[in-house]
Parts: structure tokens; C-alpha cells; sequence
């Protein structure tokens, strides 16, 4: 966030302008797109805003305190949901200290981006596929999707605008003043922000540029496209400078010398999707010994009985190698009194494609997200954090994978107790509640001047009456 943010007060004073009315299609497309990307507080706050703007595309100057209580929102979750807002491109703050007023903010609401323009960006699509899952994603393009008629066959014999209408030159000569001035009117004065995800204190580009200029690769004059591009590759896959250098001198455009965008994309996406091949499973046989299947899994149990595993460890290590992971997620549900569900199937197919562990340890990990830490579901960011910790640590067996669990297990518990000790030597226990956010940031009351209160009670008043006209 910039230097100049200040935490939003509510006797902060702000108003709302937007340049014109959002059409039905922008509303659909906030709802269904841009919802899930922002969450519910934050496209709350749009919509309370928008509603603020009067038919002249500006509202009326409020408190945020009224904003604050009609959201039922703390200040932090408010700002949190103006940054959201803010980050996607749907509103931009402007703030100003006025020596009688105090503080005072404009929000500018900012149109939502067309069908077509959302799906050929690839900071929002990629965005909203990270929120929704691949499914999720697939059922909204599909929505939205324009429906193409082709046309084989057909010769267009459409009339071209010269034959129908007249048109003189010199009226461009002589309207030039007029034509130019509707065409300011349509110029916001203030610039937008572009959508970018490029970020150079990650990414040093000065040093890539100087890599492939070295290799006699030009950047094309619009570098800032070739930025989004680089910089989104190196968020998604993680090559470095030298490494994407490398991708660019084996794709780049031989026509003119430049970086070609698109086959630079296309080959480390190939790079990094090629299925990782999944490690052998660490299974314990006796391969000394002529033994049949069945004599090797009585060896099996006697090892893992030996080794001091308890006998439901032991059946649930056999059951996962046994029973493939979207049977084995199914399975769980069901003992659970749940299902599972198309995000969770995803996950599983990902890591199976991606992690490099076996099945067995996939469906440890399954068992350990749902039965033991007792979450309802298999979210996608926990799941690949515990399958890349496992794969770097080549806990390729189920019975390394519970050893290690086990032992995590018994480090937490012993940090626990220490800070019990800890804690109830220098003190006696006192027991914590969980408080609501609006105790943490509760909202003053202030004073105001007798002119000011009438013209909030009217603005209440007028607030009601809208409501109920809903």
C-alpha cells in the first residue's frame, strides 16, 4: 500500500462519482466475475457505493460512519474491502486534508472490464481461476462465451456507409473545433490505473532485458505488454531472470528480433505442465525370498508391526496403497457423512499430476487434512503446501509420511505444554474469549453542530425511504 494510506476514521467525510450508469450486462458481469474474485464485503461495498451516486453521476457527501453501519463492518474489514476494490480496478481513492473539513475521500467507481477484454486478460482470468477451481472456471467462460455463427458458404453483400450516406471532407476541416471538443468530453481528466501484476522489486527487468539483448533479442516497443507477460510467467512457474532469457532465445520472432510474447508463454507453459512422473513408493518387501503376494503382505504387516506402528496405522498404510485417491477421498467422505466435491477432485488430479508422490502418501495426506485436522473440505493451498514440504522432504512412503506427522504431532504438544508452564508460572490462567471485530475497532461517538445533525437526520431519513421502496 502507498506511504500516504490512513486508516479510515468514521468521522471521515467521502463521496462517490462514477461517469455513467452501469449497463445490465456490467452488473452480470460483476456478479459472476468480478464477486468471486473480490469476495462479499467487497462487492457490498461497490454496490452501496454505486447506490450513493444520483442520476448526475455524484453522490452526496456522508460519513463514513454511515457507511461503516450500513455494511455492518469494522474500519479494518472496510479498508480491507476498498483494497480489494482498489487492487482489481474498480475504484480508485482519492484524499484531500481540508483545514475545516478534515479528511475527505472521493471514490471514483470504475466500469467493470468488458466480457471479452475480462477472458484476454490474463492477470483477471488467471485471478478468477485461482478463486473458482478449474470447473467453476470452465462453467463461467462457457456462460459468457460470445456464440459465433459461421457463415461458409454465405457472400456479404452488406451496402458500405459511402453508398448509403453522404459524406463531405471539408466538414472535417471545418467542424475541427467541435469535433475536438466532443472528443475531450469523453476524456477522463484523470488517468486510470492499469490492471498490472508486474511488480519490480520481485522481478529485477533491467536485468532480464540486459540477457536477452545479449543473446540480440530486441523488446518491442511495447515493453509494458512484454512486462505483464514475463513477470506473470515468472509468478506462475518461478524461472528466474536468466532462466526466462533462456526461454526467449529459443522463441523469439527471427522476422524482426523481438521477444515473441506468445511463443515465450506457450514454451514454459509446456516446460512446467509436463507431468511430473510420481516417485516410486518406499514400500518394505522381501525380494530375497520366492514369496507369493499374499506372504509379502503378511511380511509387510509383520515390518510395519515391528517398526511400532498400532494395527489401525497399519490398515490405514494398506488401505492406501490399495485404494486409489479420488476412491479413497470418496471413501473418507462417506465415513465422514459428507461427499466430496469437483474442487476437491481437482486437487487431487493436480497433485497426482504435479506432486510427485505416490498414491499411498496423496492419500495420507487425504486422511490427515479431513479426519485429523477435522476440515470439511480439501482447500488448494493447504493441500499443495503439505504435498511440496512432503515432496522436498521425499516422504515417498505412507509409513515415512505418518512417522512424520507423529513426530510433528509430539514437537507441537511439547511446545504447548512449555507455554502452559511458561505461562501459568508468571501468572494464573485467565480464560480468553473471542471477541467480534466491532469491540476491537468500535466506532466514537462524536459531536456535531446542530446544522450538521439536521442535514445527517435527512440523509437518514431519505436512506429509509429508499430502502423501503426496495
Amino acid at each position: 500500500m502507498k506511504n500516504n494510506r490512513k486508516e479510515i476514521q468514521p468521522k471521515d467525510i467521502f463521496s462517490v462519482l462514477v461517469s455513467q450508469p452501469l449497463s445490465d450486462q456490467e452488473k452480470e458481469i460483476l456478479l459472476f466475475l468480478y464477486q468471486p474474485i473480490v469476495g462479499a464485503n467487497a462487492f457490498s461495498l461497490y454496490l452501496t457505493l454505486l447506490g450513493e451516486v444520483s442520476a448526475a453521476g455524484l453522490s452526496e457527501i456522508s460519513f463514513h460512519r454511515e457507511l461503516i453501519m450500513q455494511l455492518d463492518l469494522g474500519s479494518r474489514q472496510l479498508e480491507e474491502a476498498r483494497a480489494k476494490l482498489e487492487g482489481i480496478g474498480l475504484l480508485d481513492t482519492f484524499v484531500k486534508t481540508d483545514s475545516e473539513l478534515g479528511i475527505t475521500y472521493v471514490y471514483r467507481l470504475n466500469h467493470p472490464e468488458s466480457i471479452e477484454r475480462f477472458f484476454k486478460d490474463e492477470i483477471l482470468t488467471l485471478t478468477l481461476l485461482n478463486r473458482v477451481g478449474k470447473k467453476k472456471f470452465e462453467q463461467l467462460f462457457e456462460r459468457f462465451q460470445p456464440k459465433y455463427t459461421a457463415l461458409a458458404g454465405y457472400e456479404n453483400i452488406s451496402s458500405t456507409y459511402r453508398e448509403v450516406y453522404s459524406f463531405k471532407e471539408e466538414q472535417l476541416v471545418s467542424e475541427h473545433k467541435l469535433l475536438h471538443a466532443l472528443k475531450q468530453s469523453f476524456e477522463d481528466p484523470v488517468s486510470g490505473r492499469p490492471l498490472t501484476a508486474v511488480n519490480q522489486q520481485q522481478f529485477d527487468w533491467a536485468f532480464f532485458v540486459s540477457q536477452v539483448e545479449r543473446f540480440g533479442i530486441k523488446i518491442p516497443q511495447n515493453s509494458q505488454q512484454v512486462k505483464e507477460a514475463v513477470y506473470t510467467l515468472n509468478s506462475l512457474y518461478g524461472p528466474d531472470e536468466l532462466e526466462l532469457a533462456e526461454f526467449a532465445k529459443e522463441t523469439f520472432d527471427y522476422h524482426t528480433s523481438e521477444i515473441d510474447t506468445k511463443a515465450l508463454k506457450a514454451a514454459v507453459h509446456k516446460h512446467y505442465e509436463e507431468q511430473r512422473k510420481q516417485a516410486e513408493p518406499q514400500v518394505r518387501r522381501n525380494e530375497q525370498a520366492a514369496l507369493t503376494e499374499e506372504e509379502q503382505r503378511t511380511y509387510r504387516f509383520n515390518s510395519l508391526k515391528k517398526d511400532g506402528f498400532s494395527d489401525d496405522d497399519i490398515r490405514t498404510i494398506i488401505d492406501s496403497e490399495t485404494i486409489p485417491p479420488l476412491k479413497y477421498l470418496a471413501a473418507v467422505k462417506e465415513q465422514l457423512g459428507g461427499f466430496e466435491i469437483a474442487q476437491e477432485k481437482y486437487i487431487i488430479e493436480y497433485l497426482i499430476k504435479r506432486s510427485g508422490l505416490p498414491n499411498s502418501v496423496i492419500n495420507i495426506l487425504i486422511s490427515y487434512v479431513l479426519i485429523i485436522q477435522k476440515q470439511a473440505t480439501l482447500k488448494a493451498e493447504y493441500a499443495y503446501t503439505i504435498a511440496n514440504d512432503w515432496a522436498k522432504k521425499e516422504i515417498f512412503s505412507p509409513e515415512k509420511a505418518m512417522e512424520y506427522l507423529k513426530n510433528k504431532q509430539t514437537e507441537n504438544q511439547n511446545k504447548r505444554k512449555k507455554r502452559e508452564y511458561t505461562s501459568g508460572y508468571r501468572q494464573n490462567p485467565v480464560r480468553k474469549e473471542e471477541l467480534p471485530d466491532w469491540v476491537d475497532n468500535p466506532v466514537p461517538e462524536e459531536k456535531l453542530s446542530k446544522e450538521a445533525q439536521e442535514k445527517l437526520d435527512r440523509e437518514m431519513e431519505e436512506f429509509l425511504r429508499r430502502r423501503g421502496e426496495r
